[in-house]
């Protein structure tokens, strides 16, 4: 383990007061893995009382804890908005340590402050991904009917399951695709892909501080002959892909965000086939 072994534990935060307490009970036990922690959050504009419940937080973990507080007008653009939040955060993150970020704080998570990470969390889980550090350069978890499609570029299904005329059944496909090969891989091996998230990821700092979290479709990273070998896989031949118009539509976030790691810095995102919550 590179020493020593610190991490920053991020998340975006809108309309989660009801879901604030569990999460923060599952960022105590995240933090028993690392000599030293430092949680930021950015808080965007909510229907509840989520930014009171920071607050008491904020109360509690004094300089440990930076919560940014958005106070720019929103876009229409959910992931345009998410895209200016983890990007908010990754500034923080290269402010908080200056120059030498990937020396003193080798990690961070990335999770999801709602719902998508309320559940107990599994603590060894997350233990054995850290002992196999060796092994990858971004790491998420499965779960039981593996939800985020849209941040997932596995080969051969490497564009935005919403880019195509037949979404829906697209997203049928490839959610059967990933648990399928999630079921059928050794609990002792990892997935290779290029873009994974599932509401919770370990990064290490170098090289992803250095990447940007777009909100565009990152059509750079796409090679036309990987379209064509995603497009055969869908059986789309007929319909509209692609292929037959790129256009500038919105894609998660998180896609461009591994994708330009991969492409630029050889960045190795991997699966665990371990469920992380109960």
């Amino acid at each position: 383990m590179t020493e020593p072994r610190n991490a920053f534990i991020c998340g975006t935060v809108r309309n989660c007061e009801q879901y604030l307490d569990r999460v923060f009970d599952n960022i105590r036990q995240l933090q028993t893995l690392f000599n030293d922690t430092h949680i930021i959050l950015y808080y965007d504009n909510s229907n509840d009382k989520t930014l009171l419940k920071l607050s008491q937080y904020k109360a509690i973990y004094n300089d440990k804890i930076n919560i940014i507080v958005n106070r720019d007008p929103m876009s229409n653009c959910r992931t345009e908005n998410l895209s200016k939040a983890r990007n908010s955060i990754i500034e923080a993150m290269n402010h908080y340590v200056g120059a030498n970020t990937s020396e003193k704080w080798p990690y961070f998570i990335m999770m999801d402050m709602d719902d998508v990470c309320s559940n107990k969390l599994r603590l060894d889980v997350v233990q054995r991904a850290l002992e196999r550090e060796a092994e990858w350069d971004t790491i998420s978890f499965n779960r039981p009917n593996y939800y985020d499609i849209w941040a997932l570029s596995i080969p051969p299904f490497i564009y935005s399951c919403w880019g195509w005329d037949n979404s829906p059944n697209v997203v049928d496909i490839i959610r059967n695709y990933i648990i399928n090969r999630l079921d059928q891989l050794p609990k002792n091996e990892l997935l290779e892909c290029q873009s994974a998230f599932n509401g919770f990821a370990i990064y290490k700092t170098d090289p992803f501080l250095k990447c940007r979290y777009d909100w565009l479709m990152p059509k750079q990273y796409m090679p036309i002959r990987e379209l064509r070998q995603n497009q055969k896989a869908l059986g789309n031949r007929n319909s509209f892909s692609p292929l037959d118009q790129q256009t500038d539509e919105p894609d998660c976030e998180h896609r461009a965000f591994h994708m330009s790691a991969v492409a630029n810095y050889g960045a190795r995102v991997r699966i665990s086939p371990e469920f992380i919550f109960d």
